[in-house]
This record gives C-alpha cells, sequence and structure tokens, in this order.
C-alpha cells in the first residue's frame, strides 16, 4: 500500500523539554459543568432544609425553657 494514498492523520507532536503545552487549557464539557452546580445546588438545598428546621426548633425550645424557668 502506497503512503500517498493511505488516511494516515499526521500528528503534532510536542517535545517534552518544549513549555508549550504547559499553557494549554483543559476543556470540559458544559454539561459537567452545569450538571456538578446542579448536584451542589440539591446538596445545599438538602442540608438546608434539614438545618434549619432544627435551629428553628431549638430557639423555640430555649424559648419555652426560659418562660418555664420564670414561672
Amino acid at each position: 500500500m502506497n503512503s500517498s494514498n493511505s488516511m494516515a492523520i499526521d500528528h503534532e507532536v510536542i517535545p517534552f523539554s518544549s513549555n508549550a503545552g504547559k499553557k494549554a487549557l483543559r476543556y470540559l464539557p458544559k454539561w459537567t459543568i452545569y450538571g456538578t452546580i446542579g448536584i451542589v445546588v440539591l446538596i445545599v438545598v438538602g442540608i438546608l432544609k434539614t438545618l434549619l428546621p432544627l435551629a428553628a426548633m431549638s430557639l423555640i425550645l430555649c424559648l419555652i425553657w426560659k418562660q418555664a424557668r420564670n414561672y
């Protein structure tokens, strides 16, 4: 098979001693970024839904305790 007829791709090679590839940015697909943000939002909402009622109940119990000790 003749090399001029083949469909080979000639890749560019950056030598290890070169600094050309060190400033290259990594590409992240948009769906991974949006998915990560969505999961973080769900986790934060879940934590807040758990902690806010507990904090409110503890404040109410402290108020009731103070009122009960005054009598």
